[in-house]
């Protein structure tokens, strides 16, 4: 099934500095991006797209945008070729466009991305790409240490620029010794810095769980139910859709078209049975490629019961007809943990997030089946995995220890 069109294709930002639309595979170049007249030569670009049809008329190229928009002086670049050299804001840009392809499944992971670019613009922005090198990538790290983030996270943060410049290496706008010298910048250990070390992640209290459900919405109790019952991760979770379940036998099978392991060539398959079948059911019922949980029924759900609690005539805030920031089509990652916690919070028990339901589903399996059985129902490639997620209880180690050898009482042997 082919992609419908855009109706207002983006105007995006090119690493020569310059204002771009593509549409059907053709590049158009419309001046400094953010100026007055890329923005004019933008508006009547789009204008001509949609009169025709959702087509650019072929008589129209960049340079003729620039006839159409005579009132501006500034003219259009003959080519894409940047005058200046490419500077890290440029390099930053670019990468922000592949990501949003790279990381189309991942919100999360592009939401990290563009606020490392955002930080990296800030300080460095207008410095030579290839002049960015160990020093300067060890301030930015110095950054994020003061700022307060974790040991582990200023690693993961860093790592995330080295890949940044090994992309635009492949892209040929940094030299190949640029990205060796980033390379450089070894790890921060524990106890050689001053950032904060992370807790292990550890399985949330079933007790904790069933407080905290009271206080969601249907839909997102719904999810919890299901993410206890399959361990799956919560992208995965968050990515159902009718399409996606085999309900041929009597075990439902939930194939994500995308998951972590994917571009290993992996598959995945996830049974849902029991209680995750019976939270699921109520939500098959709808078009095969739309998602299973939706924020805006959520959200009419939460407004339904304010209506259904208040007290008075004048203390219920009607909601804005055109509301700013609109529920999603789904939940991602992010504001499924976002409900949970401010769930827990009006449940008043310890803030908890979804990444400990998938490791208190796997520690019990793996305490109760063995960490092979663990390891398929986690989805892990390396059994490696399984034993850092799924890790030996206290009451195992408790029972292991009444059991180990010993060397018995010394000081009779001694008489």
């Amino acid at each position: 099934m082919a992609r419908p069109k855009a109706q207002v294709p983006a105007l995006q930002f090119h690493l020569s500095g310059q204002a771009i639309v593509q549409i059907a595979g053709t590049t158009y170049y419309l001046g400094k991006h953010g100026s007055p007249e890329s923005l004019a030569r933008y508006a009547v670009l789009i204008r001509e797209y949609q009169s025709n049809g959702l087509k650019v008329p072929e008589e129209i190229t960049s340079q003729t945008l620039q006839a159409m928009t005579a009132g501006f002086s500034v003219p259009i670049a003959a080519t894409h070729q940047a005058d200046e050299p490419i500077r890290i804001k440029h390099v930053t840009e670019a990468y922000r466009e592949h990501v949003k392809i790279r990381y189309a499944n991942s919100h999360a992971e592009e939401y990290r991305v563009g606020k490392t670019c955002d930080e990296m613009n800030e300080h460095d922005g207008n410095m030579l790409a290839d002049d960015y090198g160990p020093k300067a990538l060890q301030r930015q790290r110095d950054r994020w240490v003061k700022s307060g983030k974790a040991r582990s996270y200023c690693n993961r943060l860093t790592n995330s620029v080295v890949r940044m410049f090994k992309w635009a290496v492949s892209e040929e706008l940094v030299n190949e010794s640029t990205w060796s010298r980033l390379k450089s910048v070894s790890a921060l250990r524990e106890g050689q810095t001053v950032a904060p070390e992370t807790d292990a992640i550890k399985p949330v209290p079933i007790e904790h769980v069933r407080a905290t459900v009271k206080e969601l919405s249907p839909i997102v109790k719904a999810m919890v139910r299901v993410q206890i019952a399959t361990g799956m991760r919560p992208s995965e979770l968050c990515s159902m859709r009718p399409i996606d379940i085999d309900r041929s036998g009597e075990v439902w099978v939930y194939r994500p078209p995308h998951h972590k392991n994917k571009s290993k060539g992996k598959t995945r398959a996830i049974p849902i049975l029991g209680d995750a079948m019976d939270a699921v059911v109520d939500y098959m019922n709808r078009p095969a490629e739309s998602y299973l949980f939706s924020p805006a029924e959520a959200d009419a759900w939460f407004r339904a019961k304010q209506r259904s609690e208040r007290k008075g005539y004048g203390s219920y805030k009607k909601k804005a007809v055109h509301p700013k920031n609109k529920p999603g089509a789904r939940y991602t990652a992010m504001t499924y943990r976002r409900a949970i916690d401010r769930a827990a919070k009006r449940a008043k028990v310890p803030t908890w997030h979804p990444y400990q339901l998938r490791h208190l589903n796997l520690t019990q399996i793996r305490d109760t089946l063995g960490p092979e059985y663990a390891q398929a129902m986690g989805g892990h490639s390396k059994i490696d995995m399984t034993m850092h997620y799924a890790k030996a209880t206290e009451r195992q180690a408790i029972e292991a220890a009444k059991h180990a050898p010993t060397l018995g009482n010394q000081s009779s042997d001694s008489q």
